[in-house]
């Protein structure tokens, strides 16, 4: 107790604040209540105002009848069941937005993690998996009733950097702020690669939020630094054609993760839309990472422990050793960039999606 004393009458550094973050608190994991959703809908609902947010979980689960006159089965769709996800936010009534994804771009983001396979939906012995993302695939004809399939997805929204910093932590026992989650849904046809002949219903989904908080300390040299907010979003452009493509990437906030997904004309993905290196570029003439998609699908794969979809390539700024515990060293802060680019040598026309990770200093 002397050495808390003495550290409360002094100025502290970063890491005795975390170490008596460490020591003032604990981690608490509580269910909100349930909340029905339907496909082709939106759902919203706000966080009770206790303690600090560090993490959202969210549980989504219907079953979902598939029927066919001759069919027994049904193609999944391309990241289902994440594809039944139109958008996802995450939003403060004080203007600020720490999520903004779709379903999609929400999947991508979750890989990005040791052990990403447990990410990965299983659609064999769907009925029975334990797994976290879970589609049964089964349709039978309408005079049988057609076919029950378990739909589920457990969705992570990480508010802090990981498991052990604070950084990007909210205080939610604060009377002037609100935090709200939507969560508009696609219609189940979006769960099938092809729905032609296909109908598909539902009694209803349910999602079962949980937030993991901390308790507040009770001394103020071991409350967390509160002036960091995580931001992850995600913006796309068109591909015109062959030839060289760059897109413009927002500045004036700190990167510490890049995903870029590239798709063709006909919304496949192929690694083979891309020819020459990909490039991040600062102020037009720095050229920090100039990589063959070949090797930076092999380094994503070390880090990640999982090859990741094809189309989808990461600059971790985050990664030194661990995924997601790495130092500051190699953010790409633009704030005092006036250009930041990504560029490569596209093949034919398609999209380009980005999808980042920022950290924003507040004001004042």
């Amino acid at each position: 107790m002397a050495e808390v004393k003495k550290v409360q009458n002094a100025q502290i550094s970063p890491v005795q604040r975390a170490q008596l973050f460490a020591q003032s608190t604990r981690q608490k994991w509580q269910m909100l209540p349930a909340i029905s959703g339907t496909p082709g809908n939106v759902v919203s609902f706000s966080l009770p105002k206790v303690g600090l947010l560090s993490k959202i979980r969210l549980l989504m689960e219907g079953t979902v009848n598939a029927v066919h006159a001759s069919s027994e089965t049904f193609d999944a769709a391309p990241f289902a069941p994440f594809s039944l996800i139109k958008n996802i936010r995450i939003e403060s009534n004080l203007g600020y937005t720490f999520f903004n994804l779709s379903g999609r771009d929400l999947y991508f983001y979750n890989l990005l993690r040791e052990q990403a396979e447990s990410v990965t939906p299983v659609t064999a012995n769907a009925a029975t998996s334990r797994a976290k993302n879970v589609l049964g695939l089964v349709a039978d004809a309408a005079a049988d009733g057609g076919a029950d399939n378990v739909c589920r997805i457990s969705a992570e929204l990480p508010i802090t950097l990981n498991e052990r910093d604070p950084i990007g932590i909210i205080l939610l026992a604060n009377e002037e702020t609100v935090i709200t989650v939507t969560i508009e849904f696609n219609e189940l046809s979006s769960l099938a690669a092809d729905a032609t002949g296909f109908t598909f219903t539902t009694t209803g989904i349910s999602i079962s939020p949980m937030v993991e908080t901390f308790s507040i300390p009770a001394i103020a040299q071991a409350f967390p630094d509160i002036s960091i907010l995580k931001q992850v979003q995600s913006k796309r452009k068109n591909v015109p054609g062959a030839g060289p493509f760059t897109m413009e990437l927002p500045t004036g906030l700190i990167y510490r993760k890049l995903l870029l997904y590239v798709e063709d004309s006909s919304g496949g993905v192929a690694d083979g839309g891309i020819t020459g290196d990909l490039e991040l570029i600062l102020n037009q003439a720095d050229i920090p990472y100039r990589v063959k998609p070949r090797v930076l699908s092999a380094i994503n794969s070390d880090q990640y422990g999982l090859t990741l979809p094809d189309g989808l390539f990461v600059f971790d700024f985050s990664y030194q050793g661990l995924s997601n515990y790495g130092g500051a060293r190699d953010y790409i802060d633009t704030e005092r960039l006036t250009e930041f680019w990504f560029r490569f040598q596209a093949a034919g026309a398609g999209e380009v999606t980005a999808i980042y990770e920022l950290l924003s200093r507040l004001r004042g």
